[in-house]
């Protein structure tokens, strides 16, 4: 039987509330417990599903004499970043990067070559995309000014390949 996955929702910071909205219905919220935030199931750019946990579909004897099928969540699914069918950032994902970039334009006390650079080496590190390492190194060089501004926020969202530049000599 092919691989099947339930509808996750999220709140628009992040949360997850249920991987599983269709299987565990009684899980919805329309508000996120923690914060209050609306909740999504759906990408904003595209509409897509944001995709849950795998769904698992058997039949114990007393199913199939009843001619039903059990499903289960085979797992929890963890919230994603990005969508896999646009490749835009989720919300939550955005809020981060948006975060971090008003930090450093704000607090990073940057040179000129730096702001021209500060938005796209802050994507960089939030996708892990190829120049990761070169973007990583130019947020390393404003830290080691002593300005350690967005440190937490951009380790939050940085790869292992990004996050090792970050913290080694």
């Amino acid at each position: 039987m092919p691989e099947r996955y339930d509808i996750q929702q999220v709140c628009e910071n992040g949360h997850q509330i249920t991987s599983g909205y269709n299987t565990r219905p009684e899980e919805r919220k329309k508000f996120c417990q923690e914060c209050g935030a609306p909740s999504l199931i759906a990408c904003p750019a595209c509409g897509a599903d944001i995709q849950g946990a795998m769904i698992k579909v058997g039949q114990s004897f007393l199913d199939a004499r009843a001619g039903c099928q059990r499903m289960t969540l085979e797992s929890i699914a963890s919230v994603p970043s990005y969508c896999p069918n646009c490749g835009e950032p989720y919300p939550w994902e955005q809020k981060k990067i948006t975060t971090a970039i008003q930090i450093f334009v704000e607090f990073g006390d940057l040179n000129e070559e730096e702001k021209k650079t500060i938005e796209q080496d802050i994507k960089n590190i939030a996708k892990d995309a190829p120049e990761v390492e070169l973007s990583a190194r130019r947020i390393k060089r404003i830290w080691e000014r002593g300005k350690n501004v967005g440190y937490e926020v951009i380790m939050e969202f940085a790869s292992r390949t990004a996050a090792n530049i970050l913290k080694g000599p």
